[in-house]
């Protein structure tokens, strides 16, 4: 029987090409799809077979299988699938880590688990048509307005550095960048404009000149000048095509050496008056630009090109009177030290990467998935999304998964009705309907229960939820962000967490860098604490000491800016305000250190434990995990003769927050032990 459907699609319409080896599983699926009034345009056993069939008609979904006939996987022709933008949902039974991660990276429409139910394939195929047609729906919507944008930006008042900054700051949502050179050729002179992204909306202006003082390079005017780039439409270069592009300019072969960039996309527009603007977007990534960006570039080049003519006959009449404002506009900006985003202090490698994940995530509905060690800022990553999709105006609602008794979990999720168990004396509005419309932020979401976990994939898959003794399901518009501090790929294979959840929520995957191995935002991110600290409490900050800074960078953060942000208050409260800021205590002799990922005491000499040796896999990580984070936590609170709260109590020595701690306790069974021995024991 074919299931309702709440999304309204017109099953008839659309055309289903099975990829699957297992003649048997193919068969199964043709009925299931034909019994649902699907159109199955046929079955191939592998890649060959399906680029066959999609060469003689594009289908409107494809069903894939990872493992097929042949030397190709699923996976290889998923790759094809992205460049066609022809939708596909995997149909597996395979759970290899290193699979999986390779199915994460082709971004599906969905993903079936084999053995799979009728009522499975249904649902997902029906949730993966919408969400494609909503995503090209919404593509078109967004690139009507860059247009319209760029014109609108491109045609404004003010200087060509001004504009064209603008212009690359609505263009860096639709096609990332690391660096961006424009060259304008007119009858009279040659002009570059350079912009380096060094944050989410923080670009460094450079002139050649500045680049040539950074890099000692000797290259002549004439090399730098020259550009023989014969096509007249966008092309992309991979890292293995650079070579085509550096021997045709010479400059661009100079940015990449410089700046570490490893692949372009560069259009030419030439306007009818003769000038050319030769546009190169350069980025780290070796392989970043799809034919979807040449394609987009391509259906900008003729609107952006009737701009540019009209701006530079405009240009042309009024040359005179705006030569000197010109000049001043080409002035060198203030160099950032940082990027400040949200509070998101970093200039590292890793952190302007996630900065540029999160700017093109933002836009989206997509559900993110934020993962990394406690102190590594998910939530600010989780605020900087909310606060940069379209949602921004709407209701931010957060909740911890940890914090909540697992009885009490569903009721915060989902609410419920008057009557509904005891100590239900009045209806409840759960978070998922308080946040209709907006974003709910799911933090540490490994501690979900299992019961709950199928519970909550319900939601994210039918967009309705129902309140614990209620009768109808209430239709949520909800964007789900959640983290966790745990590696859900080692709970998923350990049966602590579902498989189908994880791939829900991990449709965009972000893995924040903890602080050890970001060591060059250390620095950044004490002055700017000891700031806001010491302006806080109305004292002068007069810099560190050189000691404080040199222990400061070599010390290895195990509860990362959390830590930081607190070593930096107590030495802004030891302060006198008439010296440099010194810490309070040596960090390296610190009575104790978590690391935040393994959950273990760095040093476990400063409780007459034997030291642990460090895990050899994940497996004995967590085996170990649950074996000494429990001793520790005793340990710690034998130590404060079992305060929680406070100052010096146990939850500040562990920094966690006193709730997270209290739900541990009760965890592992340490309140009743706790009851029974003695404060000093």
């Amino acid at each position: 029987m074919q299931p309702s459907s709440s999304l309204s699609i017109d099953n008839s319409s659309c055309n289903i090409l099975i990829v699957e080896d297992e003649y048997i599983i193919a068969n199964n699926l043709e009925i299931i799809l034909t019994n649902a009034g699907y159109t199955v345009q046929g079955s191939a056993n592998s890649v060959a077979r399906a680029l066959d069939l999609i060469g003689q008609q594009t289908p409107d979904m494809v069903l894939l299988d990872i493992y097929l006939k042949g030397n190709e996987t699923g996976i290889d022709l998923a790759k094809q699938l992205e460049e066609l933008n022809i939708p596909f949902i995997y149909i597996s039974a395979n759970d290899n880590q290193s699979v999986l991660e390779a199915v994460k990276a082709t971004q599906p429409s969905g993903y079936i688990v084999k053995p799979f139910r009728e009522k499975d394939v249904l649902t997902t195929l029906e949730i993966g048509r919408y969400r494609h047609s909503h995503s090209v729906e919404v593509k078109l919507r967004e690139e009507k307005a860059l247009q319209i944008a760029l014109t609108e930006a491109l045609s404004d008042e003010g200087s060509w550095e001004s504009k064209l900054l603008t212009a690359a700051q609505l263009l860096q949502k639709h096609i990332p960048f690391d660096f961006l050179t424009i060259r304008h050729k007119s009858l009279r002179a040659t002009h570059d404009y350079n912009f380096y992204r060094v944050g989410f909306e923080e670009y460094q202006v450079l002139s050649v000149q500045e680049i040539l003082q950074m890099t000692n390079s000797k290259i002549n005017q004439p090399m730098l000048s020259s550009d023989s780039h014969h096509s007249n439409e966008p092309v992309r270069y991979s890292e293995d095509e650079m070579d085509t592009l550096f021997f045709q300019n010479p400059y661009v072969r100079l940015l990449a050496k410089t700046f570490r960039l490893q692949s372009a996309l560069v259009i030419p527009l030439i306007l009818g008056n003769g000038e050319r603007f030769n546009i190169c977007l350069l980025s780290r990534n070796p392989r970043p630009y799809t034919a979807s960006h040449q394609a987009l570039l391509s259906r900008l080049e003729q609107p952006l090109m009737l701009t540019l003519e009209r701006v530079m006959a405009y240009e042309e009449v009024a040359r005179l009177s705006e030569k000197l404002k010109q000049e001043n506009s080409y002035l060198q900006e203030e160099v950032k030290a940082f990027a400040n985003f949200e509070e998101i202090i970093g200039k590292s490698e890793s952190l302007l990467h996630i900065f540029n994940l999160v700017t093109q995530v933002a836009p989206t509905d997509t559900t993110v998935l934020i993962m990394g060690e406690s102190g590594t800022g998910k939530e600010l990553i989780a605020r900087a999304i909310h606060n940069q999709s379209l949602r921004k105006d709407k209701i931010l609602v957060k909740i911890n998964c940890a914090t909540l008794p697992a009885n009490l979990i569903e009721s915060e999720l989902f609410g419920h009705e008057k009557g509904a168990f005891t100590g239900a004396v009045e209806k409840r509005i759960g978070k998922f309907e308080l946040a209709h419309g907006g974003t709910i932020f799911l933090d540490e979401m490994g501690e979900l229960p299992l019961e709950l976990q199928a519970k909550l994939l319900r939601v994210l898959q039918e967009k309705e939820i129902e309140r614990i003794g209620g009768k109808t399901p209430i239709r949520t518009d909800v964007r789900v962000i959640a983290a966790t501090n745990r590696d859900l790929e080692v709970e998923v294979t350990e049966g602590r967490f579902r498989m189908d959840l994880f791939f829900r929520l991990a449709t965009f995957p972000l893995t924040l860098p903890a602080l050890r191995e970001r060591k060059e935002d250390i620095s950044l991110l004490a002055h700017f604490f000891a700031r806001k600290l010491t302006r806080k409490q109305g004292k002068p900050f007069l810099g560190f000491c050189d000691t404080a800074l040199s222990e400061l960078n070599n010390y290895t953060w195990p509860g990362n800016i959390r830590e930081l942000e607190n070593v930096i208050e107590q030495a802004v409260i030891l302060s006198n305000g008439q010296m440099p800021l010194a810490l309070g205590r040596p960090l390296q002799k610190r009575s104790f250190s978590i690391n935040a990922r393994q959950g273990q005491p760095e040093s476990s000499k400063a409780f007459g434990q034997v030291p642990v040796n460090p895990p050899k896999n994940l497996s004995e990580m967590k085996q170990m995990q649950r074996l000494t984070e429990r001793e520790y936590i005793l340990s710690i609170l034998n130590q404060t003769n079992g305060r929680i709260r406070g100052a010096g109590g146990a939850a500040e020595l562990l920094n966690l927050r006193p709730t997270t701690l209290e739900y541990r306790i009760e965890k592992m069974g340490i309140r009743k032990m706790l009851t029974i021995q003695s404060p000093d024991s």
